[in-house]
Parts: structure tokens; C-alpha cells; sequence
């Protein structure tokens, strides 16, 4: 009853709830057999999840005050190592399963075309990447950010329970050319935490990009989003599972549109109505399947979910449209 009426709700989650994507809950009962009319608490209102109320307060206190002039940058269309590459990073016969994994990683051929998506609604030049070969962990840490308000990766995310051997969380990117070794095709948080940026948003298009930041789970909201944070983001577009690269390619894509076209709410009402946009269209115009969590709850805001685009390129963005 406490929340009638509210349209936003901003939820600092602790325990089991960290991996938690809000959206989800239910406000009445619901149908299995008919998941796209459900009653997800996402129809009711906007939703963010920051790490503590302090947090919450010193993100709302530092909200639009970027100054990075250059709209968008991404990041994404790795190449996998090779398993020679990865059994040098992880040698012993304990981490064999880990080489494995980590030299297994499917392409993701639905990325690219998301970050073609977002580049063009989002206003960046062609040149405002690192994409294939030259996405390396190495590249992005000497990579000039800080003058980029949205900053944009679709790759895999890797937990330490998802890669043992792994001891932080760490994003999936290509491995420098002549590289002997993995070391660097994965941007650690220690990685991130050392960028400089003026970020608004960052979007981490990735499997568990929201996952925990220890092995055993530990106590973070998320470690990449807590790394994140530290170096100068405002806010994160995150994931909670496994994610479909088709589907998930799709949502961002459409989150973006409504993004750049200033949609209420900011970010977070973007993403918000992005998933409804999918849960409505699910059984018509798109695959009945999409109705399910799996394919649009994955995603949520973590941080200052207000954030919205400077008004002037909100208003050419939607002139160009």
C-alpha cells in the first residue's frame, strides 16, 4: 500500500535480492500460460537499484553534471582466444575446466549490429569504437573516455563462479595481437576501476554483468557495476543472467531509441518501456516466447536512472528520426 501512486522506485537491495531484477515481482496473481498480461510491478512504476541510500543520494546529487561533449562509444565484436592462449593463463590441471570455458566462448554475431544500432540513434561517429580485433582489455584501458557520455560494451561478462580460476569478475575482449597468454582478453575490475571517465551511463550488454563480485556471491550489488561507479559512471544498464544475444540485441537497441528520443523517465524509463514494449508485442508481432522473464527482465538500472541526454541533442535526435 506504501507504494500506491508512486511512479519511480529506487531499491537498495541486500542478500538473495541482489540477484534480483525488481521488474519481476508480481502485484496480484498471474497466469503461467499467459505470462505477457501478468501484473510485473515494471507496469507500474520505474525501477533502479543502487547499492546503498548514500549511493543513491550522491548519484542524484551529481546527476547531468557531465561535461563530456561526444555522445557514444562502444565496445564489442571480440575474437575468442585460442585454448593454447587460455592454458597459459590458466596452467594447472585444476584450471583445466577454466581454459576451456573461457577459449569456448561463442561469438556473439548479433552484437555488432546493436552497436550499429545505438551508434546511429545515439549520434556517434563511425570511429567511436573498438571493435574485432582491436578490442582488447590493453585498448580500452588507454582508451581517451572521459570526454564520452554513454559508454557501450556487448560481450560476454564472466563471474568468479562462473571461471574458478578467475578471482574477479571481468569483461570478455578480444586478446592483443601475438598475445601468448588470455591476460589480455579480460578487463578485470581492477582494469576498471583504474579508467577515467565522465560517464552518464555505461551499458554492459553481457551475461551476469550484474552477477556479485565474489566467488561465493560476496555482498556487492555488482562488482563490474561497483568498479564502474568508482570510475566515474552515473549510472549502468546491467544483466542479471544469461542473456539471449538475439533478443537482448533488440531490447537495448529499442531502449536506446527511446532513449535518444527522450522518452520519460530517463534511462531507467527507457529500459522500462523497451521490456513492456516487448511483454505487449509478445504473441502478435514478435515470438510468444518473449513473454518470458528470460528474454525481457534480464536488464536493469543500477544508479542515477534519471539520466537523460543533454536537451539539444535530445531535439536533433528527434528531428533526425
Amino acid at each position: 500500500p506504501d507504494l500506491a501512486g508512486a511512479k519511480a522506485l529506487a531499491v537498495a537491495p541486500s542478500g538473495p535480492l541482489l540477484s534480483l531484477p525488481f521488474a519481476v515481482l508480481l502485484t496480484g496473481p498471474a497466469d503461467p500460460a499467459n505470462l505477457a498480461a501478468a501484473p510485473w510491478l515494471i507496469r507500474d512504476m520505474t525501477i533502479s537499484h543502487v547499492p546503498s541510500a548514500a549511493n543513491f543520494v550522491a548519484l542524484r546529487h551529481i546527476a547531468a553534471t557531465s561535461h563530456a561533449g561526444r555522445p557514444w562509444f562502444g565496445f564489442g565484436d571480440f575474437r575468442p582466444v585460442t585454448l593454447a592462449q587460455a592454458e597459459h593463463s590458466f596452467p594447472s590441471a585444476a584450471c583445466a575446466d577454466s581454459a576451456r570455458l573461457f577459449a569456448g566462448l561463442p561469438p556473439l554475431p548479433y552484437a555488432q549490429r546493436e552497436l550499429q544500432a545505438a551508434r546511429q540513434l545515439l549520434g556517434g561517429a563511425p570511429s567511436d569504437a573498438l571493435l574485432g580485433a582491436a578490442f582488447t582489455a590493453p585498448a580500452v584501458e588507454h582508451a581517451s573516455l572521459k570526454d564520452y557520455r554513454v559508454l557501450h560494451f556487448a560481450t560476454h561478462a564472466l563471474l568468479p563462479a562462473e571461471l574458478r580460476c578467475q578471482s574477479e569478475p571481468a569483461i570478455v575482449t578480444s586478446a592483443p595481437a601475438g598475445a601468448t597468454d588470455a591476460a589480455g582478453a579480460l578487463l578485470t575490475t581492477s582494469d576498471v576501476v583504474g579508467l577515467d571517465l565522465d560517464a552518464d551511463a555505461v551499458i554492459l550488454s553481457a551475461c551476469n554483468s550484474g552477477g556479485p563480485g565474489g566467488a561465493d556471491g560476496g555482498d556487492s550489488l555488482s562488482g563490474l557495476a561497483r568498479a564502474f561507479f568508482f570510475a566515474g559512471a552515473r549510472a549502468l544498464l546491467v544483466t542479471h543472467w544469461s542473456i539471449s544475444d538475439q533478443s537482448s540485441a533488440f531490447l537495448v537497441a529499442d531502449t536506446m531509441r527511446r532513449f535518444a528520443a527522450g522518452s520519460d523517465g530517463g534511462l531507467a524509463g527507457a529500459l522500462r518501456a523497451a521490456q513492456l514494449g516487448m511483454l505487449d508485442a509478445a504473441g502478435k508481432t514478435l515470438p510468444a516466447a518473449l513473454a518470458h522473464p528470460f528474454y525481457w527482465a534480464p536488464f536493469a538500472l543500477i544508479g542515477e536512472g534519471q539520466v537523460r541526454l543533454p536537451p539539444a541533442r535530445t531535439a536533433m535526435l528527434v528531428h533526425a528520426q
